[in-house]
């Protein structure tokens, strides 16, 4: 990611406004570039989608107040970017916020190592509430 888009980030806590310091997962020290990344693997599935989407209005929010930064939400797979490409209403907000979508290269043992993670977890929605 940094070779592409040619800012070396790191995972940092930006000051926004009374009460809210998000975390992204890569900032240029200069704060010129915002990313929040996703390695999943495969298609997203509802709360996933909706990840992207709170984390695209967070990227929103800060570009607000660095109007010349560039926002970039990272996928680690073609099928995971899917729910942003086309004509969905989220690719739509992403194109008018100009966020920009970055898809990495991962190498086959990366993606690998990273769906053998997906399959140990296991979804748990607790019951009763």
């Amino acid at each position: 990611m940094s070779d592409a888009v040619g800012v070396v980030g790191v995972r940092k806590e930006i000051a926004q406004a009374p009460r809210t310091n998000p975390t992204r997962d890569r900032v240029a020290p200069d704060e010129s570039v915002l990313v929040e990344i996703f390695a999943h693997q495969g298609r997203l599935k509802g709360a996933q989608f909706h990840k992207v989407a709170r984390d695209a209005l967070k990227l929103i929010t800060l570009g607000r107040s660095r109007p010349e930064s560039r926002l970039i939400i990272a996928f680690g797979d073609t099928d995971a970017a899917a729910c942003v490409s086309a004509s969905s209403w989220l690719a739509e907000a992403l194109r008018t916020w100009r966020i920009e979508v970055f898809v990495a290269n991962l190498d086959a043992d990366v993606r690998s190592g990273l769906r053998a993670a997906q399959a140990r977890q296991i979804m748990v929605n607790p019951t009763g509430a």
